[in-house]
């Protein structure tokens, strides 16, 4: 018996040092980084990697369109996008993307004149509502929120986000739905103008949800060849969000995401951070898949196939 025991032990070490002696896939991996929200928590790996790192290149894009569009050419491996897109994009190609981490929650912000000021949801009934960038998931969002209260809003959806803030302060759009960091960027230093309902508060009352408005894919073909990179890529880029979401790091943290470009001004990111306390995540695996499933059942979107929830 003790003979058997040694044995069992004796294998049980053999393939714990086996394990352990696995070669690490140390391929560089290319990864497209979206101004806002959604890269912000990227800011700690892109400098901690640098220019000339190895094991990472970044590129960063202030129009989805772009990325998307090197994602599918395959100059990029990786690249955080709106979870809608996300899905919208491995529905149209099954076979070229799957999402690996939410790295944003709700960063959506209800902004009007002291004239139109509201303090609830169900003060917005009958009235009109501007969003921004059609194809979002703010219209869908905003969409949802007024049937949980049982109102309703006409909607209107100007081109971009900088076209609305402009409509706002010329008096056209007195009431305006916009995501960090515009909020903060667009009306700092306003008396005039002010947050007066964040939609993620407004989400929670009516949904048992997460609102999952950002994420990052890797192209199935890099997946399929380079799984020990990937799996890599994602305990670095933990550490790098756990670092960007910790308060006690504002500072550093701000400057990081100005010093790789994702958003263009110390005071910017510095008011982005505050406003987006618990927006800036990584959720991965089972829970990911829960929270992006039950998400785009609520706002209507077709989920694609089983294939598209990765997990290590």
């Amino acid at each position: 018996m003790k003979k058997i025991l040694s044995l069992v032990l004796l294998m049980a070490l053999t393939l714990t040092l086996l394990a352990s002696c696995a070669p690490t896939d140390n391929t560089k991996i290319t990864v497209g980084v979206m101004n806002g929200p959604t890269g912000m928590g990227m800011a700690k790996l892109m400098s901690d990697s640098g220019s000339d790192s190895e094991l990472y290149a970044f590129e960063t894009y202030s129009d989805p369109t772009v990325g998307v569009a090197d994602l599918t050419s395959g100059k990029l491996n990786m690249l955080c996008l709106p979870t809608n897109t996300a899905a919208t994009l491995a529905t149209k190609k099954s076979d070229l993307l799957s999402v690996i981490a939410i790295n944003t929650l709700g960063s959506l912000y209800l902004v009007t004149d002291e004239k139109n000021a509201v303090a609830s949801f169900k003060e917005l009934d009958g009235k009109t509502i501007y969003t921004s960038v059609a194809g979002s998931t703010t219209k869908p969002i905003v969409e949802y929120l007024l049937k949980k209260n049982n109102i309703s809003a006409n909607i209107v959806v100007e081109k971009d986000h900088d076209t609305l803030i402009a409509k706002v302060k010329s008096g056209g759009a007195p009431i305006a739905v916009l995501p960090e960091p515009k909020v903060t960027a667009g009306f700092m230093g306003s008396a005039d103008y002010k947050v007066r309902l964040n939609l993620s508060t407004e989400w929670s009352k009516v949904s048992d949800t997460a609102l999952t408005m950002g994420c990052i894919v890797v192209r199935n073909d890099f997946l399929a060849d380079h799984k020990g990179a990937v799996d890599r890529f994602l305990n670095d880029y933990k550490a790098s969000v756990d670092f960007i979401a910790d308060e006690k790091n504002l500072e550093e943290s701000a400057s990081l995401i100005v010093s790789a470009g994702i958003l263009p001004k110390l005071p910017v990111a510095k008011g982005a951070l505050n406003n987006l306390k618990g927006s800036i995540v990584f959720i991965e695996g089972e829970e990911m898949e829960l929270a992006l499933r039950e998400f785009y059942k609520a706002i209507n979107q077709e989920v694609p196939n089983d294939g598209f929830f990765y997990e290590k």
